[in-house]
Order: structure tokens, then C-alpha cells, then sequence
């Protein structure tokens, strides 16, 4: 199964924009635990998008980030970087692609987390162009970098649109075949405080990769049925997890939602990805859209194979609204 992919102009794109503006495309609109940065301190006056409904969003070059989200000055996310070029785990850092074996960077134990300890979570973009409502960042990773075969560039837009969604697409090409499955890894807390504590939370999943003690998958998928993670009727955020969970349904869709109710705000997930990784630091809840984790050691999951001059496209958002 591969992934969802697009053809691309010319990298880095030029954005089309228009205020205010509506999403595109949607059913009702419209990965893993890792360092932290708090909020960055200086973040240039551009590099904000905003809402007439007090919705404001500042972004920053390292990682391509959504550096913070504030809704009617309360603070409820933050760090949204762009992790690749693998996201979350790769067994013993290690994988063979087309006959060659490739050794990444060992980063998490024996294993690679996020691309490596300079994964794209942890560089500098470009920012190409920002709109009214859009910004985009560029990101070159050379042949070999962090291990990973091929020279690829990148691109992370954002649009920001006046109903609340923030809407993320990635695009990618590289000149020889190789591994792709970047994230978002937002961490998001609907009542802005300091636990995850008094979330409810719905995600359309009915199973889940389960994972070693180190959080390897074993290539089994099992059902959801009387674990932490049966988020099929909204419920009572139950603790820390750190788990892929299988999404139902195919394209563009809505896939979760969690509602803080002390603090009167709610986000909504919408992708076209097969995963969605649940992750909490006792603080924050991440929702992470992806594609399964050590995805290149099992065949029976959807392949993250990136062929050579092939177009990479994804698309997924955040919808952020008030429910009191």
C-alpha cells in the first residue's frame, strides 16, 4: 500500500492566497515521545497567523514549527515541529532498501527516533513566503544525511483558515529511492494548564501496532477492545500512552477529537494518513498524523518507501473551536 502522493511544481512552492478563507475540503471541516522546547521568546512579527475569532498562531524555523497556539490570549499548544525523515522509530537503526543495507543515527537506545539526533525536528528552515493566511518553510537534507540514501528537498505549509483549522501539507521529492514518513508533533492541552488531566477524547480506530518495552512494533495489529486506548465512544483521557493506533477509513477524513472541559476548547484531527500516534507527557496530549512506525521491517504495513524523483504529498490539519 503506499502512500498518498501528488505531483509538485517546483520545490520550494509558491502559495496562492485569499482572506478570509475556507477549507478546501472536509467530512465536518476541513507519534512518540521526544525532547521538548518550550515556546521561542523571539518570533518575528510575519511569522504569526491569526483569526477574527482570536485565534492566533506563531510559527519558527527550527523545525518548521507551530511554535505556539493561543486562543483568546489562553494558551493550549505548542512545539509542532516537523519531524523526519522518518518519524518516530526505526529498529537497531538500521534497514535495507533495494538490496543495500543503510545504518541511521542511533539516537533512542539502539534504535533512531525521529530521523535521528539531527532529524529535521532539530534544523533550521527556510521560510520561503508567508500570506495573509499561509506560510511555508523549506528544508534540503543532503545523500546520506543522518543515513538515509537520496538528496531531498522539502516543504512544510501551513494555511490557517477563519473557522479554526490549521491545515499542514507536506511535499517532498528525492533523487534516489529511499524512507519518508514526516510528522506533525504538536503538543496540544484543550484547557491550558499543566495536565492532561480532564481531556475527553474520540479517535475512529478499532486497532492498534503493538510494540515491544522499547516501543518497537512487534507486526502485530490488535484490536483496541478493553486496553487504555478504546477511544471509539469519546471518553475520559485515561494516562500516558505512546502508541500507533490504525486508523479507520481512507483519504482525507476526520480521524479524532478531544475536548478540554475545564477549559472550554476543542481540537479536531482531520488526514489522509493511515496513523495516528497517541503521546502524552503528563502535561500535553499529541495527536500525531503518520504512517506506521518501523514500517520498512513488516510487510504487512503500508509502505514507506519513497521512489526516486516520485512527488510526496500529505495533508492534515488541526481544528481548533470554543465549546463554551
Amino acid at each position: 500500500m503506499k502512500l498518498n502522493k501528488a505531483f509538485l511544481l517546483v520545490l520550494p512552492l509558491a502559495l496562492c492566497g485569499c482572506s478570509p478563507k475556507e477549507p478546501t475540503n472536509s467530512t465536518s471541516n476541513p507519534v512518540a515521545s521526544a525532547s521538548k522546547d518550550a515556546p521561542s521568546t523571539s518570533i518575528p512579527p510575519s511569522m504569526k497567523l491569526t483569526t477574527s475569532e482570536g485565534l492566533e498562531v506563531k510559527f519558527a524555523t527550527k523545525g518548521a514549527k507551530i511554535d505556539s497556539v493561543d486562543f483568546d490570549g489562553k494558551h493550549i499548544a505548542e512545539n509542532g515541529f516537523v519531524a523526519g525523515r522518518v518519524a518516530n522509530r526505526i529498529a537497531n537503526a538500521s534497514f535495507t532498501l533495494d538490496g543495500t543495507t543503510y545504518n541511521t543515527d542511533r539516537n533512542n537506545g539502539q534504535h533512531t527516533l525521529h530521523g535521528g539526533s539531527r532529524g529535521f525536528g532539530e534544523r533550521a528552515w527556510t521560510l520561503v513566503e508567508q500570506e495573509e493566511d499561509s506560510i511555508t518553510f523549506s528544508l534540503h537534507s543532503d545523500d546520506g544525511d543522518m543515513g538515509f540514501p537520496g538528496s531531498l528537498d522539502m516543504t512544510t505549509t501551513y494555511t490557517l483558515y477563519d473557522d479554526g483549522t490549521l491545515e499542514y501539507e507536506f511535499r517532498a521529492v528525492s533523487d534516489k529511492t529511499t524512507l519518508f514518513n514526516p510528522i506533525n508533533h504538536l503538543y496540544m492541552n484543550m484547557n491550558g494548564n499543566n495536565s492532561n488531566s480532564n481531556h475527553n477524547l474520540w479517535i475512529d480506530a478499532d486497532t492498534y501496532t503493538k510494540a515491544s518495552s522499547d516501543l518497537i512494533p512487534t507486526g502485530e495489529i490488535v484490536t483496541v477492545a478493553n486496553t487504555t486506548l478504546d477511544y471509539r465512544t469519546k471518553n475520559m483521557y485515561h494516562g500516558n500512552n505512546d502508541s500507533n493506533l490504525v486508523l479507520n477509513g481512507s483519504g482525507y477524513r476526520k480521524v479524532a477529537e478531544m475536548d478540554g472541559t475545564t477549559g472550554g476548547y476543542r481540537v479536531e484531527v482531520f488526514t489522509d494518513r493511515v496513523g495516528l500516534q497517541l503521546y502524552s507527557d503528563g502535561k500535553f496530549i499529541c495527536l500525531e498524523a503518520q504512517d506506521f512506525p518501523d514500517a520498512m521491517h513488516h510487510d504487512n504495513f503500508p509502505s514507506i518507501v519513497l521512489e526516486a524523483n516520485e512527488e510526496y504529498y500529505s495533508r492534515s490539519a488541526y481544528k481548533f473551536t470554543k465549546i463554551s
